[in-house]
Order: structure tokens, then sequence, then C-alpha cells
């Protein structure tokens, strides 16, 4: 279990990104790739000002790094990136109010659903026999939820693993890699209601 004074600091950093969706949004768009708040600004429709006052609050709470900057027309672009992914633990989690938690599950399901409909619309999605794409609706009871939930930590923690390692082999092949998204949701869902003619 982490010290106080560490589980303080992640729910008071995790408070302060939930705390405006574009803050999150753009914490999100900085943990896939290197980006300046005008790029960011044109991704989420927002005004640059807008986002460059949050993308400055991630800056302060040093969860972005500034990692290079551009001479644009008589002034200068800053991109930034994340130095941390943007995992939440559940203990972190279970600190925050379900309307903060639902800032990211949003934000994730919005990204999910273009990643995929980008895919669809190039036809990659299905370009490749052993890409994965399941839905499996379960009926279980508290330890079983608990059970599955741990189970779909340890593959995001694999996902990790094998990015890196991936990562060290193109490294040495100069191989460019492949593009990919890997999802997972788990969740639970509302309990069907029968009709009312079906009551009677």
């Amino acid at each position: 279990m982490p010290p106080a004074s560490t589980t303080a600091s992640m729910e008071t950093t995790l408070a302060a990104i939930v705390a405006h969706p574009t803050r999150a949004r753009c914490f999100v768009i900085l943990t896939e790739r290197t980006a300046s708040p005008v790029e960011i600004a044109q991704e989420i429709g927002k005004d640059v000002g807008h986002v460059g006052y949050h993308v400055r609050k991630l800056l302060a709470l040093d969860l972005i790094e500034l990692v290079d900057e551009r001479p644009v027309r008589g002034a200068v672009e800053h991109f930034y990136r994340a130095i941390e992914r943007a995992v939440v633990t559940e203990g972190e989690f279970a600190q925050q109010s379900v309307e903060e938690r639902e800032v990211f599950t949003r934000y994730t399901l919005q990204l999910m659903v273009a990643d995929a409909a980008r895919a669809m619309d190039e036809h990659t999605f299905d370009a490749r026999a052993n890409r994965v794409a399941t839905r499996m609706p379960m009926l279980v009871d508290e330890e079983g939820f608990q059970e599955l939930s741990a189970l779909h930590t340890e593959v995001l923690e694999r996902h990790m693993e094998i990015q890196a390692r991936s990562a060290e082999r193109m490294t040495k092949s100069g191989e460019e890699g492949i593009p990919t998204s890997a999802s997972s949701l788990f969740f639970e869902v509302p309990t069907r209601r029968r009709r009312l003619n079906d009551e009677s």
C-alpha cells in the first residue's frame, strides 16, 4: 500500500485532470503522441486559448513535458507529450465521484469508437484474420466480478510488456511497425426490465 502522502498526491492529481473535460481530453491525446495546443484545439474543435490554458495546467502538475519548439509565422509553437500514461488505478477511481469517473470513461469510449470507425473505413479492421473483436454478456457473483476485473487489469499489463518488447526489437531491426489499437471494456450493465404486458 502506498504511503498516505503518495496516495493523497495521486488523488489530487487525478482530481485536477478530471476537473474539466477539455483538460482530460488534452491529457489523453498527449499520452498517445506529441502535440501542440494548436493541433489539439483543431482536433477537438475548441479555441486554442482555452486549450492552451488547460495544457499549461497539466504542465504545472508535471503530467506533461515540453519536448519541442518551432517558429511559426513570427511566433513559437510549443509541443508537449505526457510523462505518464492515462491509466487510473482502482484505488484512485474509488476516491472519485461517478461524475468525475465518467469524464475519462466518456472520452475513452469516444476514442475507441473513432479508432474502430476509421479502421472500418480504411478496411484495416478485418485485414488480419487474427484480429480480435468479442462481446460476452455474463451473469456473475461478486467474487466473479472481482476476478474478471483483475483479469482485465492483467491483460492491460501484458499489453504494455508486449509493446515494450516490440519497441526494443524494432529499434534493432528497423522495422516500421504495425499501428494497432487495443481496447478492453468490463462493466456492470443495467438489469433488463420485463415489459409491462409480459408481467400480466
